[in-house]
């Protein structure tokens, strides 16, 4: 492990220790109450980058305040019942969990830090409700000292900034983008390439993510959060239109070759993407004018093949054009020093928060097992008088509460209270033996080097980040450093027992009530997308196109480390997301050009959306509801309906198209209906002027 270590986590462990020196300096100059705590913000706010670390420290901050503002406003207003005050309390950190888990942004960190800074206020003055307030004002103290002394070391003495780790990704997630468009419109999709568009879109949330630290950088370019939203929805639109066309080529590359005009415009539009063609060759201008040319004329007997085309020559022209604004935009990211183009800030100014995916039935269950957590080690407490029991339930709620938004939080929890445990020995080390053999602030700096240094070195490796932080928390709360040396034995074991103990408390209970694991929270969100595709064919919700594409971006990223290995499933079972967005944004596009429609044409439509709404209805309950050859003969009378309305737009034929490709991709292909002329013809002349009218 040593030698795969670079400088930067080197950088970062220095800079922590520096840090947390510094905060015990000004802790110990102002005499401080607990100089441990402040040393242990150092290190729960400390990030590799600048920018997250300055965005974590003021919600931390903000946080605290907001927690400790609520304690003295809790616990002196219910000094006569103690039982209660300890049920309000509880009830303050559930509620903050159950916040924190809808807030999926580095924001929910504000909510966490509300939560369990009542517990580690409120509980200790339940017994003596009189030191609230000067418990409360003591911790805000000692939080901001930690925040301020970790944002001024991270930021002065070789600071990452976010914005190189920002431009870093987005190279990499253009590129991928670019390599993943190009093998769309040349070859048919692979296993390799189904797991290569999820981590695109993996990419494309940690972009959005760490765009949303740039206002707290250290880096001057800083690119406004509307303009990184604009730029989130634009390249999440291109992934289900490079999905759809992949998927459309392939299909006609199996009827024939494809038509010569059709080729063409693949060709042209591929070696635009790839930048191997002469701009006045293959500009967007003359690109969509091929994508025209090659869009075949429809009527009611067109055939598959034809329409199909339809479809890929829309979904090119979108293609193109959402592909230029991307260009536009990464060309600013890369410079944000440049003034934005017109069409830049008119998207940046239009453009609303980012919709990600929440599940508010785990959010619930979440603070419930905080609560329960902290219930038992309250009657443990009450039950035994014990006096350090206002701590085990004070880190029983941080426990439940710090690492609620992983699916399994029980590893990390059950590594930080064996470390815990394992610090204590550690601890009556330094307590009896190591801190009386020294005198003076420096030694007391060198020897707290010896672990402090590989506990921060640790926490800057992904793999080893628990560890590391736990090793620096139990270290620096078990401690407990005061201007004057004091050791207690029973102090140290009862105040070290206590965190032992609500550490094994939230054990316990996340492990019996909140565990889902990665394959029921990954069901969890196939349900999710279900109920949101039956609540859009039933019109019950009305996203925009934009919003849609957002929302199923982020599940599936989600679904992407949820399902590490991808296994072929029936296609009717839509496990893979990107073909559920694809037939969310068909529903979107169709529901939208229904008013313009015929009579005829509605009824049928709303024949399809009602049996569409149905089936995902049955999925979202967990019922197998395989799509039936009922649905796809709605399908192809909306078809057959939508090809022969005169008001009909290739977008709106290239949306049914989609709907029937995506819900059917292995039917036969779909037949013209042969019944009109027909019937024109052996009915009267009224008649037939009803049918001429409707076509």
């Amino acid at each position: 492990m040593i030698r795969d270590i670079d400088i930067r986590p080197i950088i970062f462990s220095v800079n922590c220790y520096i840090a947390t020196i510094l905060t015990m300096f000004v802790a110990f100059s102002l005499d401080l109450k607990s100089p441990g705590w402040a040393m242990t913000t150092v290190y729960l706010t400390s990030q590799p980058l600048s920018g997250a670390m300055r965005a974590k420290a003021v919600y931390r901050a903000i946080g605290t305040f907001v927690g400790a503002a609520a304690m003295v406003a809790i616990v002196p207003n219910l000094v006569d019942a103690p039982e209660l005050t300890t049920l309000a309390i509880m009830l303050w950190v559930a509620l903050c969990v159950f916040v924190s888990l809808l807030d999926r942004t580095p924001r929910s960190y504000m909510f966490v830090l509300s939560g369990y800074t009542a517990a580690l206020i409120g509980f200790p003055s339940v017994l003596a409700p009189d030191t609230v307030f000067d418990t409360a004002v003591s911790r805000v103290e000692e939080i901001t000292l930690g925040v301020v002394c970790a944002a001024i070391v991270h930021s002065l003495i070789f600071p990452k900034s976010v914005f190189s780790a920002f431009e870093q990704k987005l190279r990499g997630s253009i590129a991928d983008t670019r390599r993943w468009l190009a093998d769309g419109l040349t070859q048919q999709a692979t296993l390799e390439a189904e797991m290569e568009r999820r981590r695109i879109a993996a990419d494309i949330s940690e972009l959005y993510v760490l765009g949303t630290s740039l206002r707290f950088d250290t880096s001057p370019h800083r690119p406004d959060i509307g303009t990184i939203r604009a730029f989130d929805r634009k390249i999440v639109a291109l992934l289900p239109l490079v999905s759809s066309i992949e998927d459309r080529l392939t299909l006609l590359r199996r009827i024939g070759p494809l038509d010569a005009k059709l080729a063409w415009a693949v060709e042209g539009v591929y070696d635009w993407v790839n930048a191997k063609a002469p701009s006045d060759q293959r500009s967007p201008a003359k690109l969509k004018e091929a994508c025209v040319a090659a869009t075949p004329a429809v009527g009611p007997q067109s055939s598959w093949a034809d329409l199909v085309t339809v479809n890929i020559c829309v979904r090119l022209i979108e293609l193109i054009d959402s592909w230029q604004a991307n260009l536009g935009f990464v060309a600013y990211l890369a410079d944000p020093d440049h003034t934005p183009s017109a069409e830049i800030r008119g998207a940046a100014a239009e453009i609303g928060p980012k919709p990600m995916h929440t599940d508010p039935g785990i959010a619930l269950l979440t603070g419930l097992a905080a609560g329960v957590a902290m219930a038992i080690c309250a009657f443990f407490w009450i039950a035994t008088a014990w006096p350090e029991g206002a701590s085990a339930i004070a880190f029983a709620a941080v426990a439940s509460t710090l690492f609620a938004a992983l699916d399994d939080p029980t590893p990390t929890i059950r590594n930080i209270t064996l470390l815990l445990a394992l610090c204590i020995p550690l601890v009556f080390v330094y307590q009896f033996f190591v801190l009386p053999a020294i005198g003076g602030f420096v030694l007391l700096c060198a020897v707290l080097a010896f672990v402090l240094i590989p506990a921060g070195l640790l926490m800057a490796i992904p793999a080893y980040a628990p560890v590391g932080l736990a090793l620096a928390l139990g270290f620096c709360v078990e401690m407990g450093l005061q201007t004057s040396y004091t050791a207690d034995l029973a102090a140290i074991v009862n105040s070290n027992s206590a965190f032992v103990l609500g550490g094994v408390a939230a054990l316990i209970v996340t492990r019996l009530m909140r565990v889902i694991g990665t394959q029921a929270s990954a069901q969890r969100l196939l349900r999710a997308i279900y109920r949101d595709l039956a609540d859009l064919a039933a019109r019950r919700s009305q996203p925009t196109r934009e919003q849609w594409v957002s929302r199923m971006m982020d599940r599936v990223a989600l679904l992407l480390y949820r399902q590490p290995r991808f296994e072929p499933r029936p296609r009717h079972e839509f496990a893979d997301a990107l073909e559920d967005l694809r037939l969310g944004v068909n529903m979107i596009e169709t529901q939208s050009m229904a008013p313009g429609m015929t009579q005829p044409a509605q009824d049928a439509l709303a024949t399809m959306f009602a049996g569409l709404a149905a089936h995902f209805r049955a999925l979202a309950r967990g019922r197998v509801a395989p799509l039936g050859d009922d649905l796809l003969q709605k399908i192809d009378i909306v078809i057959s309906e939508v090809t022969a309305c005169s008001a009909s737009t290739p977008a709106c034929i290239a949306a049914v198209v989609g709907l029937r490709q995506t819900l059917y991709p292995d039917a036969p292909a779909y037949q013209p209906r042969q019944t009109g002329l027909a019937d024109a013809a052996q009915s009267g002349p009224g008649e037939a002027a009803s049918v001429g009218s409707v076509s």
